[in-house]
């Protein structure tokens, strides 16, 4: 990260970079699931969670194996998991460990996100 940007920032960037490539994983879905598009100028963030969660239920129903839905929905908790890391971090301070293990998280989803892509793309 760049030194002169505030660290929170750039994380919700890509965090919010995270929800978009969730909804083209979520597209690609034996039944696509569509998440509420992005406008970063009015992103809904409630409506954001809530489509996730939803996603994370309907994930259960799909015909998908079983390491595939769970990576998913380990997929959708790390974005839910950051979203409340960086909603915390923005009411206190943030504090160094929270801007740390919103980056962790933030590893995480990435390295779901980049073993589920080929997963779904085979079956498209």
């Amino acid at each position: 990260m760049d030194n002169n940007h505030d660290p929170l920032e750039e994380l919700g960037e890509i965090l919010l970079g995270g929800y978009v490539l969730i909804g083209k994983l979520l597209s690609w879905l034996p039944i696509p699931i569509a998440l509420p598009p992005v406008d970063v100028d009015e992103f809904d963030a409630v409506v954001a969670v809530v489509a996730i969660e939803r996603a994370r239920i309907a994930i259960r129903d799909l015909p998908l194996d079983a390491p595939t839905a769970s990576m998913l929905d380990r997929l959708l908790l790390e974005w839910l998991t950051g979203f409340e890391l960086i909603t915390v971090a923005s009411e206190t301070g943030p504090l160094p460990y929270q801007v740390d293990a919103l980056a962790y998280t933030l590893g995480r989803l990435s390295s779901l996100a980049a073993v589920v892509e080929p997963r779904l793309q085979f079956d498209n």
